[in-house]
């Protein structure tokens, strides 16, 4: 054998720590002497598939199993002499790689499946599972910060008279200009219908500040007739989160009554009784 024993061991140490196949066969192609080319192949259902290779493309000897029961070959030429131990290193760290690239797949399939899980199909913004999940995470956290619930009014009338596809496009709108005004304060979320929830908890100011804030900017701009009722509580007005969340829910339930008696005000203001309408 052309190869030093201590060349050798090290050539099996650097093709077990190998990264790729491809530096496999580059690792084999320049330590071994005597190879001028190797390719690494991949049998299936009786098709051999070329995976990689290292030197230039020229007849070799037939392809060679590294492993008894596995899919990989390897072919060479040159008078190159590839050692029992070689092969089966090789063979090793080819399942190896394998087993690695399932891993990343899993996990990216994982990932997947965990945002399409937290995630609203038709707005994009997060669900009322990520909303239950964060608002945990917050009140364990200890930090402060503020529920808002919001309801849209005339949402209904949309669907009604314009049908489904105008108002589902009215939902999407509204949730990328949710995402747009509240930004890194914090996270928008649709329970579903026309209810949307935000958790705020890095707003820059005062509560009075965000009440403000909230009720100029979280307003619906882009839609005649159709407008926000919202309701806000802080974490401290509340023993328990599901305290906040009633408050907030209940404040926002005031503001739509509030709405609707000031809208009956309002046209009758405009229409005196006994005026057509």
């Amino acid at each position: 054998m052309p190869d030093s024993s201590v060349s050798h061991r090290l050539l099996l140490q650097t093709l077990a720590g190998a990264p790729s196949r491809q530096h496999v066969l580059n690792e084999l192609l320049q330590r071994l002497d005597g190879l001028e080319s190797v390719s690494l192949w991949w049998e299936a259902d009786d098709v051999r598939t070329l995976i990689a290779r290292a030197g230039p493309d020229r007849p070799e000897r037939p392809p060679l199993p590294l492993m008894a029961e596995h899919r990989y070959l390897i072919s060479w030429s040159g008078d190159a002499k590839i050692s029992e131990e070689l092969i089966a290193v090789m063979g090793l760290r080819f399942v190896l790689l394998d087993a690695q690239d399932t891993m990343r797949t899993l996990r990216a399939q994982f990932g997947d499946v965990v945002r399409d899980a937290h995630t609203d199909a038709l707005t994009g913004l997060r669900n009322r599972r990520a909303f239950d999940a964060d608002l945990e995470a917050l009140d364990a956290g200890g930090n402060p910060f503020a529920v808002v619930f919001i309801d849209l009014n005339g949402f209904k009338s949309v669907n009604d008279e314009h049908g489904h596809a105008l108002g589902d496009a009215l939902l999407r709108g509204y949730a990328t200009w949710l995402e747009r005004v509240v930004g890194h304060w914090g996270h928008s979320y649709r329970l579903g219908g026309d209810e949307m929830v935000v958790l705020v908890s890095a707003f820059p100011g005062t509560p009075q500040e965000f009440g403000v804030w909230a009720r100029e900017r979280l307003q619906v701009p882009f839609v005649d007739g159709v407008s926000a009722s919202i309701g806000i509580a802080w974490r401290h007005e509340g023993w328990r989160a599901a305290d906040v969340l009633r408050l907030a829910d209940t404040r926002m339930y005031d503001a739509k009554r509030h709405r609707r008696v000031h809208a009956g005000t309002e046209d009758e203001r405009r229409h005196p009784p006994g005026q057509e309408v």
